[in-house]
């Protein structure tokens, strides 16, 4: 229906009800009454139904009534029951009925209204009703709207504070459909809202202090949130700007308390809804972006979000407080990997490209990064670099330089690592070398690919000449000296561990180690597990005792260490053989010192020696020593270089005179208690012989 024909209607029924309803009673004030029972009447602008209206014009001033069983107005009001719209004085001309206090009641869903007041002003000509009322309490806010209704809709101008949010978003009269609970809050509204043109317009100025909500799952929640901002709605979607400045929120895996992370601020643009998605709510947005604390800045364009994942997108960062921004973003997404109990440094930016819920390339570069391991595993210090990546081709040249590191508590020295990231792994570009203390550790083949059992590492390289001296004090073990070197033919590394295909030669005591089997599982878990076995070779026993610090012993030593277990680096299982070689030639020679502390380590061994060759003589010679031992769990079966009918066995046999001899009486051993009386011997004063 057009306006004019809609109000030509609407005159001739009021015209051709006038004989029926006009009243004069007798004796009473000359003027006019008029009642109107219309029933229902369809407007451009609204649908009424159970419409009467009553009209008094007695005296200088006319006064009316409507009343409406129901009323449909345009959106956000909907569907108006019980309207009662009462005008004391009206001002009427031939164009215009205006009301400057009238009084309104009516309800909606979730809304009430008891004798609102209200200024409105009603244009026939134009068509408009022009109005303005003051908030009447509803949600427990104040304010005033105003606005302005016609047949080509309505606009709605806001001005409203202290909202009860829980009670206005159950209303309904909020067209939004969150995926949270509101459970507190307060919030204040400023703008028009435009319902006049093709696409609904509004511009809200929005603050909300006290924000608690949450969902059924428990995986976005905050509380005590505070936030200001602002949300535009135009043909392009929506445009949001909101900076959060108090509170705590949890969004699965993030968790930010703003009095620790500094304020965050968000900005969306030509935000819209995707109908018709099957696993949960779909969003698209030409741009957004949000800052943290002033230090992180995350950017992103052409975004598309599809039920609870990212779809498409190019993603920007940059951050100069990694320390920062390393503990807030990267460490909740970090969690249960290597990575996740470490803390960051330094500067970082970069950019990622999503699309069908994939990243598919990967640009960043970083300086003075650094990275220390909570549980003391590695670190990495002012490292800078540059990496690329893509899922369906070769990327550009990555690399990276190291001022310093560490590694199990052994310290690196400066390096450079040039390599490229192919679609699934990594291949070294320029043979690797990382200091180590007076050595190194280098890489002449490194392979990394990814496949659907995890990581898999191909490795060539070596060790160069490192101090043993050094490496035993880093680690705080026993003191050794010597030289650890070695070629490592190859190294792999997947779901079984890392394992060694090749020796390792271990040259130390003026002797050798060679090291075979050796496998590693659970690297930089709580309990690494180590496999290896090994071939000891003529070690010198005096720079061996020397290095232990239990007294002196000349010789020479070989043997075997045979399916040795360690977990956590403690050992839990081996079979080991050690004893002098009986080809070696070389001076024996065993010192007072050494006896004593043997005997005193040992538990059930004895020295067969005359007290008084003991206070006579410091050292004495020997013909053969060794030690057995089969270990399985925290019991050592032992065994010594002769076993006799009667269960004891010689540790150590003499030779010459005066003759020594050691003898072990208890082949059962409890390991730790040995290693424990080993290192009070280290630790304590020497024995003393009375």
């Amino acid at each position: 229906m057009k306006r004019g024909a809609g109000r030509r209607g609407l005159r001739a029924l009021v015209l051709a009800s006038l004989p029926l309803f006009a009243t004069v009673p007798a004796g009473a004030e000359t003027g006019l009454r008029l009642e109107l029972d219309i029933g229902s009447l369809v407007h451009e602008a609204f649908d009424a139904r159970g419409l009467r209206a009553h009209l008094s014009w007695v005296g200088p001033e006319p006064r009316f009534e409507v009343q409406a069983d129901r009323l449909h107005l345009p959106e956000p009001v909907g569907r108006v029951e019980a309207l009662h719209l009462r005008c004391p004085r009206a001002e009427v001309t031939a164009r215009r009925l205006a009301c400057p206090d009238a009084r309104l009641t009516a309800r909606g869903d979730g809304w009430r209204l008891d004798a609102a007041a209200l200024d409105f002003d009603w244009d026939r000509e134009a068509g408009l009703v022009r109005f303005s009322v003051p908030w009447p309490g509803l949600f427990r806010g104040r304010g005033r709207v105003s606005g302005l209704a016609g047949a080509p809709g309505l606009r709605v101008d806001l001005d409203l504070a202290g909202l009860d949010l829980p009670m206005l978003l159950g209303s309904g009269l909020v067209p939004l459909e969150l995926p949270v609970a509101v459970q507190a809050g307060t919030a204040g509204v400023a703008g028009r809202i435009d319902t006049r043109g093709r696409v609904p317009a509004a511009q809200l100025d929005l603050s909300v202090s006290g924000l608690d909500f949450s969902d059924p799952a428990g995986l976005h929640a905050a509380e005590g949130l505070s936030a200001s901002g602002r949300v535009a709605h135009g043909p392009a979607g929506y445009e949001v700007q909101a900076r959060f400045t108090e509170g705590a929120a949890f969004f699965d895996p993030w968790f930010l308390d703003l009095a620790e992370a500094g304020p965050v601020s968000v900005s969306i643009s030509s935000l819209q809804t995707v109908p018709g998605v099957a696993d949960g709510v779909g969003w698209s947005a030409a741009s957004g972006e949000m800052t943290l604390g002033g230090h992180t800045r995350l950017q992103g364009t052409g975004l598309q979000h599809r039920g609870d994942r990212l779809e498409q997108g190019e993603i920007e960062w940059q951050t100069g407080r990694l320390d920062l921004a390393g503990g807030l973003l990267a460490e909740p997404m970090l969690a249960g990997t290597v990575l996740g109990r470490s803390r960051f440094e330094g500067e970082t930016h970069g950019r990622l490209s999503v699309s069908q819920g994939r990243v598919r390339a990967v640009e960043a570069s970083w300086q003075g990064l650094g990275l220390n391991d909570d549980l003391g595993r590695f670190a990495l210090r002012d490292s800078a670099g540059r990496i690329a990546w893509s899922d369906d081709a070769l990327a550009p040249e990555s690399h990276l330089t190291v001022a310093a590191g560490e590694v199990l508590g052994l310290p690196a020295g400066p390096f450079q690592m040039h390599f490229q990231l192919e679609p699934r792994g990594l291949r070294l570009l320029e043979p690797l070398f990382v200091p180590v203390l007076d050595g190194g550790a280098g890489a002449d083949h490194f392979h990394l690919r990814v496949g659907p059992e995890g990581p898999e590492v191909e490795f060539e390289g070596g060790i160069r000449a490192l101090s043993l001296e050094r490496l035993t004090e880093a680690l705080g073990w026993p003191r050794f000296t010597g030289r650890l070197a070695g070629i490592i033919p190859r190294v792999f590394y997947d779901v079984d561990g890392l394992r060694v295909d090749g020796l390792l030669l271990v040259q130390v005591f003026d002797g050798e180690i060679v090291l075979s089997g050796l496998r590693i599982r659970n690297l930089f878990g709580i309990a690494p597990e180590l496999e290896v076995s090994a071939e000891v070779r003529r070690l010198e026993l005096d720079l061996l005792t020397s290095a232990l610090d239990v007294g002196r012993v000349e010789g020479r030593l070989s043997g075997r260490v045979e399916d040795l277990l360690l977990v956590d680096w403690v050992p839990q299982r081996m079979r080991l053989s050690l004893a002098t070689p009986e080809e070696d030639p070389g001076r024996r020679r065993i010192s007072q010192r050494a006896v004593e502390n043997l005997t005193a380590v040992g538990g059930g061994v004895q020295g067969r020696l005359a007290a008084t060759f003991l206070r006579v003589f410091d050292a004495f010679a020997y013909r053969r020593l060794g030690f057995n031992c089969e270990l399985e769990g925290d019991v050592c079966l032992v065994s010594g270089v002769v076993d006799h009918p009667d269960g004891t066995f010689t540790l150590v046999e003499g030779g010459g005179l005066p003759q020594i001899e050691v003898i072990g009486h208890n082949r059962r051993v409890d390991w730790p208690e040995l290693v424990r009386r080993l290192d009070a011997v280290r630790e304590g004063p020497p024995p003393v012989v009375q």
